[in-house]
């Protein structure tokens, strides 16, 4: 789970995925499942980002 934050990753097992999504709507939980996805494709190209930059500065020295 992803709630807006790089620090803020947070791991839920199912049970409590369960429990945080059994009271949503059906187009309730498409969103916040679509919103999770989106959260996880900026952090991934966050790192990707900072890996490049850090193979860019040690290819300097």
């Amino acid at each position: 789970m992803f709630f807006g934050k790089s620090d803020k990753d947070v791991r839920l097992s199912d049970s409590q995925y369960k429990k945080l999504v059994k009271n949503m709507g059906k187009q309730e939980r498409k969103e916040f499942d679509r919103k999770q996805k989106q959260l996880q494709r900026e952090r991934d190209d966050d790192w990707l980002l900072g890996m490049l930059f850090l193979t860019d500065d040690s290819d300097d020295m």
